[in-house]
């Protein structure tokens, strides 16, 4: 049930919590308050505690309304793509500025390819195995 608060309008969260500790047994509570320090927030002295990762972060009913996506894949393709072409774990300034150089000028002429008329590279099918 606590995986569902991902798709709770975050205006409701808070609200949602305490029907959970309503719902559930004493057992989880440890697990809720976990769950509410670190990615709701709590109130101590009257005071409201930022939580770690907030709703905003992790929250996406407005993205299912939307029809967004709902995780961040192509932030982590883009990273493997560009550690692929550092071909080093921790590269120095300078050569990671020169890779960003080398890229962006394949991108450029990309681009100006498209513009002049030239058919982008046909995707590839995806082949679905029977396991």
């Amino acid at each position: 049930m606590i995986l569902a608060l991902a798709f709770v309008k975050i205006d409701d969260i808070y609200n949602s919590v305490n029907l959970l500790y309503d719902e559930l047994p004493e057992e989880i509570f440890p697990l809720l308050e976990w769950f509410e320090e670190n990615y709701i927030g709590t109130v101590v002295r009257n005071r409201c505690r930022n939580p770690l990762f907030p709703p905003i972060i992790w929250n996406v009913h407005d993205r299912v309304l939307n029809k967004d996506d709902r995780t961040n894949n192509h932030a982590e393709a883009a990273n493997r793509r560009l550690n692929l072409q550092m071909a080093v774990d921790h590269p120095t300034l300078w050569a990671f500025i020169s890779c960003l150089r080398r890229i962006q000028s394949g991108r450029d002429t990309f681009f100006c390819q498209l513009e002049t008329g030239k058919s982008p590279p046909k995707k590839k099918k995806k082949i679905h195995r029977r396991r």
